[in-house]
């Protein structure tokens, strides 16, 4: 449980927050098109000119917001426990292979949310693919406790003093636990898409996928640097 004063003392000004945490520490990210996440990060169909996933960018404090250039290293072991971590479902345009089918969604070279693999190459070869440090909207994030500091998001002009909430991450102690667990608790996010022209949420063309919500603890960050957390603004949360 957190408990927050109504104001904020930070470098010799007060800050009083748009609202509060509440007891639980389980939130849902917001989806593309909530006038917060359109107004901050510009997460909008219309604004973006295509359908996408619901990508969020998160915020860590050593390299700032990014879900492309910042990634973390999945090495091969990994990459195929995210496999197994896919379900079969019905689709259209569903093959028998249908785990090759989700996993070549999942891994491309640009427009996903993994990269590393180049046109044509399989995923099944890959030494190491990238995850994009992203959240996606519409899911539920664990959060480990809040701090109040300067950032600049995606769509302002200058930074401004936020709550920003630090998200707990899928680690490597988690893999075996059940996939209706880790989506509770914010650890495995469904790989929900939004769709033009009203940013409707549904799930991809190749049917429901998972990925884990990766922590910078038990993975390599890009790079030179090595985050210890990731973070999204207090306001990009919703209680559930």
């Amino acid at each position: 449980m957190y408990s927050f004063p109504d104001v904020v003392a930070f470098q010799g000004r007060q800050y009083v927050p748009a609202s509060k945490p509440v007891a639980s520490n389980i939130y849902r990210l917001r989806k593309w098109g909530d006038p917060i996440m359109v107004r901050e990060a510009g997460l909008d169909v219309n604004i973006m000119g295509t359908s996408n996933f619901q990508a969020i960018g998160l915020y860590n404090k050593l390299t700032g917001f990014g879900g492309v250039t910042n990634f973390l290293h999945i090495y091969r072991g990994d990459i195929d426990r995210l496999a197994a971590l896919q379900v079969e479902d019905d689709y259209v345009d569903k093959i028998a292979d249908w785990r090759d089918q989700k996993m070549r969604w999942l891994i491309k070279p640009k427009g996903t949310i993994y990269f590393g693999t180049d046109d044509g190459e399989r995923w099944q070869d890959a030494d190491f693919i990238e995850w994009g440090t992203i959240g996606l909207g519409n899911n539920y994030v664990a959060v480990e406790g809040f701090e109040t500091f300067m950032v600049k998001v995606p769509d302002e002009d200058k930074p401004r003093m936020r709550y920003m909430a630090r998200l707990a991450g899928f680690r490597k102690t988690d893999w075996g636990r059940p996939l209706a667990e880790l989506l509770a608790a914010g650890l495995v996010h469904r790989c929900y898409c939004a769709y033009k022209p009203y940013n409707d949420i549904g799930d991809s063309p190749k049917g429901i996928v998972y990925s884990p919500f990766w922590s910078p603890l038990d993975w390599d960050f890009a790079g030179n640097a090595q985050p210890q957390a990731l973070y999204v603004p207090f306001e990009w949360l919703e209680e559930v």
